[in-house]
C-alpha cells in the first residue's frame, strides 16, 4: 500500500512520451505538431535560458560602458602615435643644383705618322694603357733593307773620306815645302770637304730611316684609356690615318651650363659636389676648374667646369651628373626635416607639438640642405615638430611621442646637419 503511494506521487511528475516523439527534442518523428515540453523539463529550460542571459549580460554592456566612459574623459579622438624631430637653427651657404655631363680631362686620336700595313695590333677596346705602350706595328720589311743600304753607303763614304784626309795631309807636307803645285793642294782640300759631306749627308740619311723604322711602331702618347680602335691587322694605313682614340680619365670633369645669374657667384677654385645617377648613394667632391667667359645666346648659360679625381675610372665620360654649387653669402636658417612638411591646398605647414597635442604652423620653404630643408614661420630652435604619423593628424588632436622613434630621428637628423648641404630647394633647381 505504502509502495503504490510513492509511485503514485512520481507519476505525477513524469511525462510520458509517445512511441513517434523524439526523446531528446520533444517533436515527432514523423509528421505530426512538436509539442511543447512540459512539467520538469519545462521548468528546466527557463532556468538554463535565466542564466545564460546573465552571463552574456556583462559581455554586452562592459565594453559599450567603458567606451562611453573613456570619451567622457578625453572628450574627442585617441591620442596618435607619432614621430617627432626637433628644429635646429644654423649658417648655411644656399645652393644651386645643375645637371651636366662628365667629360674627359683630355680625349685624342693617336694616328698613323707613317705610310704601312698594318702588322699587328697590340691593344682592345676599352683596354687600360700608359704611356709609350705599342698600340699598332706596322711592316717594316722594305724599310729595314733601305736602312741596311743606307749604312753600307756611309760606311763606304767613311772610307773615302779617312783616305782623302791622308792625302790631303800629305800635299799640305809637300806644299809647306814647295814640292807641289797649289793646284794639287786645292784639289786634294777639296775633295776631302767632298766627302766629309757626304759622309754627313749619309748619316742624316741614315737616322731619317731609323725615324721612319721607329714611328712604324705606333705608341700611346699618353697614360689613359683606349676607347676606339680605327684599323686592322692588314689595313694599309695611310700617312695621318687614325688609328685609335684615347680618353684621360683621371680627373675627369663635368661640364656645367650655369644661368646668367648665377655666373657671377662663382669663381675657379671653389667647392663643388657631384652626384651622378649611374651612380646612387655617392656624392664626389670635387672644385671649379673654369668658368668660361663666352655663353650661349639662346639659353643665356655659361659654360664651367668641375674637376673631379677619378683615379679608379669609377666616372665614366658621358654620364649625367648633378652639380651642387654654392651661390650667396652664408647665412643663419631655421632647418627641418623634409618629412615634416605637410602639403594642401592651402599651402605648406608643419605639425608643431605643444601641450601634447598637433597645432598647424603654415611656414615658407626655402633651399634644401640635404636631408633638410630651410622654413620660415613661427618656429624657433628647439621646437618639437611630427615627421611620421602627420598625414593623418588634425589640428588640436592629442598625440602620444615614441621615445625611440624621437631617439632615432634626433639622430639621424643630427647627422645630416653635419653634412655638407648638396641639394636646392625646387624653387632653385635648375636643370638644361
Amino acid at each position: 500500500m505504502i509502495q503504490r503511494q510513492r509511485n503514485a506521487r512520481f507519476d505525477r511528475t513524469r511525462t510520458v512520451l509517445p512511441a513517434s516523439t523524439s526523446a531528446f527534442n520533444g517533436h515527432p518523428l514523423k509528421g505530426g505538431q512538436p509539442k511543447k515540453p512540459s512539467g520538469v523539463r519545462k521548468n528546466a529550460a527557463w532556468r538554463l535560458f535565466a542564466v545564460a542571459g546573465l552571463a552574456v549580460m556583462p559581455v554586452i554592456f562592459l565594453p559599450c560602458s567603458l567606451m562611453a566612459e573613456n570619451g567622457k574623459t578625453q572628450g574627442g579622438p585617441p591620442p596618435a602615435l607619432v614621430e617627432v624631430s626637433t628644429v635646429i637653427e644654423k649658417e648655411v651657404v644656399t645652393r644651386i643644383t645643375l645637371v651636366g655631363t662628365a667629360e674627359p680631362w683630355l680625349e685624342t686620336v693617336v694616328a698613323s705618322e707613317e705610310a704601312g700595313k698594318v702588322r699587328n695590333m697590340l691593344f682592345d677596346e676599352g683596354e687600360k694603357v700608359k704611356k709609350n705602350q705599342p698600340l699598332c706595328e706596322q711592316d717594316t720589311s722594305q724599310l729595314n733593307l733601305k736602312i741596311k743600304a743606307a749604312k753600307s753607303d756611309l760606311e763606304e763614304a767613311e772610307i773615302l773620306y779617312t783616305q782623302a784626309k791622308r792625302e790631303w795631309e800629305r800635299q799640305k807636307r809637300l806644299f809647306d815645302i814647295n814640292s807641289v803645285s797649289e793646284k794639287a793642294y786645292e784639289n786634294a782640300k777639296f775633295n776631302l770637304d767632298a766627302l766629309e759631306k757626304k759622309a754627313a749627308r749619309l748619316r742624316t740619311e741614315r737616322l731619317i730611316l731609323q725615324d721612319q723604322l721607329r714611328k712604324r711602331m705606333i705608341k700611346a702618347p699618353v697614360s689613359g684609356y683606349v676607347v676606339e680602335r680605327h684599323c686592322l691587322v692588314g689595313q694599309w694605313l695611310g700617312e695621318g690615318q687614325p688609328v685609335a682614340t684615347m680618353v684621360v680619365a683621371d680627373p675627369i670633369r663635368v661640364r656645367i651650363p650655369v644661368p646668367e645669374r648665377y655666373v657671377g657667384q662663382l669663381k675657379k677654385g671653389d667647392a663643388a659636389q657631384v652626384t651622378f645617377d649611374a651612380l646612387p648613394d655617392r656624392i664626389f667632391q670635387g672644385k671649379i676648374f673654369s668658368v668660361i667667359p663666352r655663353g650661349d645666346e639662346a639659353a643665356r648659360t655659361f659654360p664651367v667646369r668641375i674637376e673631379i679625381p677619378n683615379p679608379d675610372a669609377t666616372i665614366k665620360s658621358g654620364m649625367l651628373g648633378r652639380a651642387s654649387l654654392p651661390v650667396g653669402n652664408p647665412h643663419k636658417a631655421l632647418l627641418i626635416p623634409k618629412d615634416a612638411l605637410v602639403f594642401s591646398g592651402s599651402g605648406t605647414a608643419v605639425y608643431v607639438i605643444i601641450d601634447q597635442s598637433a597645432r598647424l604652423v603654415p611656414v615658407k620653404t626655402g633651399p634644401a640642405h640635404g636631408a633638410l630643408i630651410e622654413v620660415e614661420g613661427e618656429l624657433k630652435d628647439g621646437l618639437k615638430i611630427v615627421v611620421r604619423g602627420n598625414e593623418r593628424l588634425r589640428p588640436g588632436q592629442p598625440v602620444r611621442i615614441v621615445p625611440d622613434m624621437e631617439s632615432r630621428t634626433r639622430r639621424i637628423m643630427l647627422a645630416a646637419s653635419r653634412e655638407t648641404p648638396s641639394a636646392p630647394a625646387p624653387a632653385a633647381y635648375e636643370t638644361r
